[in-house]
C-alpha cells in the first residue's frame, strides 16, 4: 500500500464499509457510484479519495459538483471538505472561500460547483479534470452528466481519470439505476460496451454506526413512512416520495419502431440555459413523446436550427413557453403555449392513467424528468431539472386544449 494512502486510511479512519468503497474506487473502473441510504458514509469516503489523488497526483485538477451551487457550498464546500482537511496538516492546502476551490501546495485544486447557472457552469466548462463527482445524483439528469464528462481529460501522468457518482437512490427509471444496476446505456437500454469500466456499491447507514448518533436509526430512520424508509434506511431505488406523474411505469417506454403513424404532431418548447424542445406524436386518443432536443446554453435561433434540420420531414405547430417573448418569433411555426400548470398535468395524468400516454427510450431526459417531478411537503412544485416537463406539458396541453390549430 503507498505510504501517502496508509496515511490518508490513518487519518480519516473508515468504517470496513468505507474502505471496501476505497478499494472499489481504486479498481480499474472509470466511473463509480456509491448509493445507498442517508448518513452511510458515501460522500465523505468519496471527498477522502478525491483529496487522496489531488495529493497523489501534483497538478491535477478535481471537480465536484452538485444541481445546485447553494447546496454544493453547503453540502461539499463547509460540511464535507473543510471538515476533512482540518485533520491533514494546514501548511499543505489553501481554503479559497472566494473561488470555493482548494488548492494544495504541489499545485492540485478541488473545485467546489453547481449546474445551475451560466456563470458557473463556463468557469467550470474552463477547465480539464482529473476527477468529477456529480453529488446526489437523483437531482442530477442525463444530459448535465454528460456536459461535465466532456471536462474529464486532464493529462496527469499517471493518474487514470475517473468519475464518481453518490446519492440516496431515486425511482429505478433513473439513469443511474440503468447505467449501473442494470448496466445497460441509458440512452437506449443496449447493453454497455464495457461493463467492466461502470462499478457500484450500496452503503447504508448500518454500515456508519460508529458515526452516528445513538439511536438515530430506530428514532429517525426506522419511522418514516415505508417509501422513505426504504429509500433513506435501506437505500433502496423507489418511486421518489411526492412524485407528480406516479402512475408512469415503464411498460410506456417503448423503441421507436413501435410508433404508429401519426396524425398530428407538435413540439413542446421550454426557454432557459437549458433549452428543450419535445416531439409529441398524436394517433387516436394516444399522445407519443417522439424525440427530444436537449441543447445547453443556447440561443432559439440555434434552437430552431436544430428542430428544423431534425423533424424537416414533420409538420408541427411548436407551442413555446409563453414567457419567451421574442424568442417565440424565431421558432417555425412558434406561437404561444397554455400554460395552465394544473389543468395541463392533470391532463398528461389522465393520458398516463388510461395507458393513452407513451415514450420512446430514445428520450432519456424526459424519462428522468417524469420519474424526478414531484412536489414538495407543501404541495409546490418543485422547480428542478423541470425544463422537459414544462416542454412537454406545453406540447401536449395547448394542442389538447386548442385541437383547431392545425400546422398548414
Amino acid at each position: 500500500m503507498p505510504l501517502l494512502l496508509a496515511i490518508i486510511l490513518m487519518v480519516f479512519d473508515p468504517t470496513p464499509k468505507q474502505a471496501e468503497a476505497l478499494e472499489l474506487l481504486r479498481s480499474p473502473a472509470k466511473h463509480v457510484f456509491l448509493y445507498g441510504g442517508t448518513r452511510s458514509g458515501k460522500t465523505a469516503v468519496l471527498a477522502e479519495s478525491i483529496i487522496y489523488r489531488a495529493l497523489r497526483y501534483p497538478g491535477s485538477r478535481h471537480l465536484a459538483a452538485r444541481l445546485r451551487f447553494a447546496h454544493a457550498k453547503t453540502s461539499l464546500f463547509h460540511e464535507t471538505f473543510t471538515p476533512a482537511l482540518k485533520e491533514l496538516p494546514s501548511a499543505i492546502y489553501n481554503i479559497n472561500k472566494t473561488d470555493h476551490c482548494i488548492e494544495f501546495i504541489n499545485g492540485s485544486e478541488i473545485w467546489i460547483g453547481g449546474f445551475d447557472d451560466a456563470d458557473r457552469i463556463e468557469k467550470i466548462l474552463g477547465h480539464e479534470y482529473s476527477t468529477v463527482f456529480f453529488n446526489e445524483i437523483s437531482q442530477i439528469d442525463y444530459k448535465t452528466v454528460t456536459l461535465g464528462m466532456t471536462r474529464l481529460a486532464q493529462n496527469i501522468p499517471w493518474c487514470i481519470n475517473k468519475a464518481f457518482y453518490d446519492c440516496n437512490p431515486p425511482s429505478p427509471l433513473h439513469w443511474s439505476f440503468k447505467q449501473f444496476i442494470l448496466k445497460q446505456d441509458p440512452k437506449d437500454g443496449t447493453p454497455l460496451a464495457r461493463p467492466e469500466l461502470y462499478a457500484s456499491l450500496r452503503m447504508n447507514p448500518f454500515d456508519n454506526l460508529s458515526h452516528l448518533p445513538e439511536n438515530y436509526i430506530s428514532d429517525f430512520l426506522d419511522t418514516l413512512p415505508a417509501r422513505e424508509r426504504a429509500r433513506m434506511r435501506d437505500g433502496e431505488f423507489v418511486k421518489t416520495e411526492g412524485v407528480i406523474y406516479d402512475q408512469f411505469d415503464e411498460s410506456m417506454i417503448i423503441p421507436a419502431s413501435k410508433l404508429p403513424a401519426m396524425e398530428y404532431y407538435s413540439v413542446g418548447l421550454d426557454f432557459g440555459m437549458n433549452s428543450v424542445a419535445i416531439l409529441c406524436g398524436f394517433a387516436g386518443e394516444s399522445v407519443y413523446i417522439v424525440d427530444e432536443i436537449c441543447l445547453y446554453n443556447s440561443n432559439a435561433a440555434i434552437l430552431n436550427q436544430a428542430m428544423i434540420e431534425r423533424w424537416k420531414d414533420k409538420k408541427y405547430v411548436a407551442y413555446c413557453d409563453p414567457s419567451g417573448g421574442e424568442r417565440v418569433r424565431q421558432i417555425y411555426g412558434g406561437r404561444d403555449a397554455l400554460n395552465s400548470v394544473e389543468p395541463g398535468i392533470d391532463c398528461i395524468r389522465n393520458l398516463m392513467h388510461r395507458k393513452n400516454f407513451w415514450i420512446v427510450e430514445t428520450c432519456r431526459n424526459t424519462i428522468d424528468g417524469i420519474a424526478t417531478y414531484r412536489r414538495d411537503e407543501k404541495e409546490r412544485i418543485v422547480k428542478e431539472n423541470d425544463h422537459e416537463m414544462d416542454a412537454m406539458r406545453y406540447g401536449i396541453f395547448s394542442h389538447k386544449a386548442a385541437p383547431h390549430w392545425r400546422p398548414a
